[in-house]
């Protein structure tokens, strides 16, 4: 009689463990359902915003697809401070997910989104710089050099080939070795340095054995300092 009793304990237990694990996972399942965006909004301008990760992905934080359509969202409202909208672009960037990259893309070529400002412009290309080697963050750049004027995007769009380190824009940034601008011609340097690509050897020696600029100079022997170390 004590076993039958005991039996029937430990089956009520295992039925009341599996109640309380589907009562959980139901709650989980509606958690997800409901992104809370004005909580996200407030948790992006945190500076342990990684610490608040989980709540909007588990494990995978910041990979999770659907907080990476709520950060798109929130970049596309144009109601939004334009501070929260390039809070969000820069963790895209960071989510280095295929769909953060076409959606920055967009950004770049979309006036509608960028509204031609140079901050937004510049977070968007800065961004990119998280998609090592990626030969599309590489075309994205390319295409956005095109066209860009404004000197403050267009160091940001150098600087980030060099981040990015795919040889694709090697030939676009030796061409712009001669450029006017010393801003532009010092990150081009160190671009090239950091993609250690050999087409660009011949270009930074002649740098430095006949440039003017000191400074300029200097930077173009560390260049092919790197490139001696391998």
């Amino acid at each position: 009689m004590f076993l039958n009793a005991y039996k029937k304990v430990i089956q009520a237990t295992i039925l009341l463990l599996f109640f309380v694990t589907t009562l959980i996972a139901s709650a989980k399942e509606l958690y997800a359902d409901e992104l809370n965006i004005d909580k996200l909004i407030t948790d992006i301008q945190d500076n342990d915003w990684h610490s608040r990760l989980p709540l909007y992905g588990g494990a995978e934080g910041i990979k999770n697809d659907r907080l990476t359509d709520a950060l798109i969202g929130l970049v596309e409202n144009k109601m939004l401070n334009w501070r929260f909208r390039i809070r969000a672009i820069q963790l895209l960037g960071e989510s280095r997910k295929e769909k953060a990259l076409n959606f920055i893309e967009r950004i770049l070529s979309d006036p509608f989104l960028n509204h031609d400002c140079p901050a937004i412009k510049w977070n968007a290309v800065t961004a990119l710089g998280n998609f090592t080697k990626d030969p599309k963050a590489a075309d994205i750049l390319l295409d956005a050099s095109k066209f860009e004027d404004n000197p403050v995007v267009r160091e940001a769009i150098v600087k980030t080939m060099g981040r990015v380190g795919n040889s694709k824009a090697v030939p676009f940034l030796i061409s712009i070795l001669n450029d006017k601008s010393f801003a532009i011609k010092f990150s081009a340097i160190t671009a090239l340095a950091e993609i250690g690509d050999s087409q660009a050897f011949p270009h930074l020696k002649n740098i430095a054995e006949n440039e003017n600029d000191p400074l300029i100079k200097n930077e173009a022997i560390t260049a092919l300092e790197r490139f001696s170390k391998g």
